[in-house]
């Protein structure tokens, strides 16, 4: 087989599978993409046995193939190119590279070796506008967890009632959730929990894509972008009953301007904790106060106009934490709505999207003496 494309193009594609290429594995065929050319396409597969991406290229194409090949090198060959044509080539196990005055000869695998998507008939379909989707996984992504040890935490859960989709991520030291509002009455009562890596490859190859057509089988999800197909094996649940943890007693509320306070929780932390990051917030009904008071660091305050309705609280957070959740929220002003310092507090935008609704929770810190 024999295939010709720019180099641009080629790196942009190699680029895109290389994400889901492991670093360490110890099957050696996984540190491979699948080069198959079939149809006048050029079908590019990278697969490490969770999540699969498929990658279609349009090229100019003489007969047909295909081969295994080393993904990190081959990405590394492509990227140094000149901004030129690339001419493959390909016969047997071994791989030719043109480009200008480069030539290069690689060492590929039989393509027999490479593991084949299992089938299973899709359980439910839908399409959502990628513009939606991004904003969704954008809201919850951050707070997912990285404990292994419980592995339904470790990913996002989907869920639909009433022809909504919600989505939720926690790690138990904060929770975000977002709900949109559809019409998605075939996924009605169906709950499934999605690998990060998968939804994170998926935004990265949402650009200029107006909708995303999403599959669901019984272990898997499939993410059909038309030139670009993401399938991934769901995590294994039951996902905690989120619902348990909402507080419904907090009704002390706070409003401030979201971009203030990112900026003032930025600079006063630096001066936090290396260990907790906690900042204090002294919240009376017309001032906000952020300080920090590290021994051996320093100490840092700052002051905030605010809007609060209850007694005068203070309640101390991990400032990183904090910072997550405000960079997710579009809107001027945020509120927290609290009871008690030793009870987890909601923030929510003020003056949401009519279709998407954010609310995330967030765990206090015990204040220092």
């Amino acid at each position: 087989m024999k295939i010709s494309l720019a180099q641009k193009v080629l790196t942009k594609k190699i680029q895109g599978i290389s994400a889901v290429v492991p670093t360490k594995t110890s099957l050696p065929i996984l540190s491979t993409f699948l080069m198959e050319v079939k149809k006048d396409k050029v079908h590019l597969t990278a697969n490490d046995l969770d999540v699969s991406l498929t990658t279609i290229v349009d090229c100019e194409i003489e007969g047909e193939g295909t081969i295994a090949v080393p993904g990190k090198k081959f990405f590394e060959i492509a990227r140094s190119l000149p901004d030129d044509t690339v001419e493959i080539t390909a016969e047997a196990e071994k791989l030719g590279v043109k480009c200008k005055r480069s030539r290069f000869r690689i060492v590929g695998k039989s393509a027999e070796e490479f593991p084949k998507l299992p089938e299973q008939k899709p359980l439910a379909s839908f399409t959502v506008k990628t513009e939606t989707i991004n904003s969704m996984i954008e809201k919850t992504i951050y707070a997912v967890s990285n404990d292994l040890t419980r592995p339904s935490l470790c990913g996002v859960l989907w869920e639909s009632k009433g022809g909504n989709i919600t989505m939720v991520a926690t790690d138990g030291h904060r929770l975000a959730k977002v709900d949109y509002e559809g019409d998605f009455k075939n996924l009605e009562g169906k709950e499934f929990i999605v690998s990060p890596k998968a939804l994170n490859i998926l935004r990265s190859l949402i650009d200029e894509k107006e909708e995303v057509k999403i599959s669901l089988a019984e272990n898997h999800i499939t993410f059909d972008l038309e030139d670009s197909i993401i399938y991934s094996r769901l995590i294994e649940g039951p996902f905690p009953d989120y619902n348990q943890v909402i507080p419904k007693q907090n009704e002390k509320e706070l409003v401030v301007n979201r971009e203030e306070l990112t900026d003032a929780c930025r600079r006063v932390s630096i001066l936090s904790s290396v260990i907790t990051h906690q900042v204090k917030l002294s919240i009376t009904p017309e001032v906000l106060t952020l300080s920090v008071n590290t021994p051996d660091v320093g100490e840092a305050v700052e002051e905030l106009r605010c809007r609060f309705k209850g007694d005068s609280l203070e309640i101390g957070y991990n400032a990183r934490y904090l910072l997550d959740i405000l960079k997710t929220m579009e809107t001027e002003e945020v509120a927290f709505l609290l009871d008690r310092s030793d009870n987890t507090g909601i923030v929510v935008p003020v003056d949401d999207g009519e279709d998407l609704h954010h609310q995330c929770l967030l765990m206090p810190l015990r204040l220092s003496d």
